[in-house]
């Protein structure tokens, strides 16, 4: 895989920031999302094994989303923890896939065979993107000015 690091320009706003997505690939992974990055109580209610509860107070809630380009819009638009790892695929994402669990030695032969294309990890003012596809790193190498440093 191609790797790309950045240092995010100060003042980019989350809008902008969504403008390094390819909007070829709709397939979106979220890994490992945490809602509420503190160690805090919330007030929420639950729905899951088809039973639903209300009410609950919950801390620490870390789960993966996949989602389209649109809904990871809106939901990196909210107030989201600093760190980010998001899977951009061609193709949904199997039931079994699990990107964490993955062996180092076949982890990008797995991934690959599973129609990843892109993987952008966000941690605070750095932007790592790995990606099969040279030509888009290009793309974005071309556009520094507005996205920000090339480390």
């Amino acid at each position: 895989m191609n790797k790309l690091m950045l240092v995010l320009k100060s003042g980019l706003s989350k809008e902008e920031l969504c403008e390094i997505f390819d909007p070829k690939f709709p397939f979106i992974l979220i890994e490992s999302f945490e809602p509420k990055g503190l160690s805090k109580w919330w007030q929420t209610d639950l729905k899951f094994l088809g039973t639903k509860f209300k009410n609950l107070s919950i801390r620490h809630m870390i789960f993966d989303i996949q989602t389209d380009l649109e809904g990871f819009k809106k939901i990196f638009q909210l107030n989201t923890p600093h760190y980010l790892s998001i899977y951009q695929f061609d193709k949904p994402i199997p039931d079994t896939l699990v990107p964490r669990f993955l062996p180092d030695n076949n982890k990008e032969r797995i991934l690959k065979q599973n129609g990843l294309k892109h993987h952008y990890l966000f941690n605070f003012e750095f932007l790592t993107i790995t990606s099969f596809e040279e030509e888009f790193l290009t793309e974005i190498k071309m556009n520094e000015e507005k996205f920000g440093v090339i480390g």
